[in-house]
Order: structure tokens, then sequence, then C-alpha cells
């Protein structure tokens, strides 16, 4: 299957200075989504904001890359085809021995060293942040990558402060990521740095997304954990829990929605998640108010209401059951 590159002409003298040339760069065996998740996100942000970017699929030897599903994307510069003015580079993930071919034997890593002192932010996602551990560009700085090859990046490059678990991390002008679909939040966040929130919603809302999480949130989702440790019944109460904290949620309404009795819901749910049903839909809510905590400048009290606690009383002494802290001093240390 080939699906043909978003790429317009590698070289564009004739195109406005203005636009922000974004290069992404992959190899054979990337990650499709490391690829097509960040080039949607940038694409959408041109057609809501004509004129803002310039999109580039770049790689090594230039033409087609095969990616890890067997898919092949076409239209590819080689590295010394992009133009001069490159604003932001973005190097995919994938196979560890793609990775390892982009590196050392196609001098992905190389390039990098050569050209990131002349561009403004360089980035990373997934195991795309070994190129720049390759290329120098963590050193002393802190960054991520996926879950499953932390302790290898830290081992690879010490000089790194490796953040295990964070969906993305910014130190500066290096931004990295954790796996495969944070990369798209990774790139509406760059969105968000370039042309602002409202455009990186917008783009988040057309995909669908059911949240859009800062970079200093864990990469497995607390909603993914809790469905792993339940049955398929419980498993989708679960997520929409998560999605709907302003609902009523008291065990009534829930054992109503899973067609149980009271009794038997409540039974089942400490059984399989581990606690009872309003402990969880208090800390569901509790993680949504901690968000908008951090992503907003909301009153308590419009926090609350959104995160339904019936009053700011309740929130309040909800939070602090949780983080120990009141909602305004969290707020104030974040």
């Amino acid at each position: 299957m080939t699906l043909r590159s978003l790429t317009p002409a590698c070289k564009d003298e004739k195109a406005a200075h203005s636009a922000i040339d974004v290069v992404l760069v992959a190899f054979d065996g990337a990650e499709a989504i490391d690829v097509a998740g960040p080039a949607s996100v940038f694409t959408k942000a041109e057609h809501l904001r004509p004129g803002t970017y310039r999109l580039h699929t770049a790689s090594a030897t230039g033409g087609t890359v095969v990616t890890n599903a067997g898919l092949s994307l076409s239209g590819f510069c080689r590295l010394d085809e992009l133009p001069n003015r490159i604003d932001t580079i973005i190097v995919a993930g994938g196979e560890e021995a793609g990775v390892r071919a982009a590196i050392v034997d196609h001098e992905v890593s190389a390039w990098l060293s050569k050209v990131a002192p002349g561009v403004r932010r360089v980035a990373s996602v997934c195991s795309g942040a070994f190129a720049l551990a390759a290329a120098g560009l963590l050193d002393g700085r802190r960054a991520t990558t996926h879950w499953r090859v932390c302790d290898q990046l830290q081992t690879m490059r010490p000089q790194a402060c490796v953040e295990r678990g964070l969906v993305y991390v910014r130190d500066g002008p290096v931004w990295t990521s954790a796996g495969v679909t944070t990369g798209i939040e990774l790139a509406l966040a760059l969105v968000e740095d370039d042309v602002g929130r409202d455009v990186s919603m917008d783009i988040a809302r057309t995909l669908a997304l059911p949240l859009l999480r800062a970079g200093d949130q864990t990469q497995l989702s607390d909603t993914l954990q809790a469905q792993s440790a339940v049955r398929h019944r419980l498993r989708d109460l679960i997520a929409w829990i998560g999605l709907h904290p302003g609902e009523d949620l008291s065990v009534g309404a829930l054992a109503e929605r899973a067609h149980m009795s009271e009794r038997q819901f409540a039974r089942a749910f400490a059984a399989e998640a581990g606690t009872t049903p309003a402990r969880f839909v208090e800390q569901a809510r509790v993680k949504t108010a901690t968000r908008l905590l951090r992503q907003t400048h909301w009153t308590q009290d419009k926090i609350a209401s959104s995160s339904g606690f019936r009053s700011v009383d309740a929130f309040q002494r909800a939070f602090r059951r949780e983080h120990g802290v009141t909602p305004r001093t969290y707020r104030e240390r974040a």
C-alpha cells in the first residue's frame, strides 16, 4: 500500500519566508503514526491559518520510506535537498533496527548535529529521541521517550536526564515525546506554541481526541490502566466515567448504565477495580480538576462545576485528600 507524502516541493525559493518550515524526518522501519500523526496536525493548522506552515518529509536517501506497518510513504526529500530556512525538525521513531540504521548507516544524527544550531526547535517522537541523543542534543537536558526504552536511552546517554513516563518534555529548544500517538500531542503543543491554544484545541476536536493532555501527564492514562484490570462490561463504563465527570455518577445511575442491581454493581466494581465506585468517581473528578487547574485560568467555582463537584468546598476537600494541598497551592506550584 502506498500513501503519497504530504510534502510540497523540497525547495520552494518563491514561497513566502513568513511560513514556518517544519521537517519530519523518517527512515525505513519508522512507526507510521509517528509520521502521519504530526503531519496531520500541521496540515490542519495550515488549513486553519493559511501561510503559517510549510511541511516537508525527509529521509537520508529520499524517495520512499517503508514503515514498520508495511506502508510505503513516497515523495520524501533527501536531507541535503531541504530548504536552508528550517524552523522545526521532528524525528520519528520506529523499530530498533531502523533507528540504529538511521543513526549509524544514514548519518541522521550527524546531520542533526550540523543543522540543529541553525534551527529554532528540534523534536522527536518515541525512539526518535535516540537520534537526538546520538547527536548530543540531549546532553544536560530533560527528555523522554517511549516508556519501554527510557532506561535504554538513559544508559546510552548518561548526560541526559530521562523523564520516565511523561507525555512530552520541553527543555529549551528541544522537545521529546513518548511513544506513537503522543506525537500528535507533541505536535499540538508545538502548534499552540506558535499560534495559540484556540487553534490547537480546534485541531484536537477535529481529530476527535478524547482530551488534550499536558506534557507532564503520564504516558499510560489512568483510565487505560483501570480498564485493563476489569472485565468488558465495566471497561466501557470506566472510560465513560473519565469522559463525563459532570454527569450523575451515583451508584444507582452507574448500576443502571451497567445493567446491574446496585448491590451487584457495587460488589463487582470493588472486586475488579480495587476501589469503591464513589472513590473511583471522586478520583476521576479530581483528575479532571487537576488538568483544568494546570491548563486554564478558570476560577475554582468553574473548575468545580465542570469537574462534577456540587460545590467549591466539596472540590477543595476532595482535592486535598488526593494531593495533600489546596487547589490554589497546587496551581501556584505548577
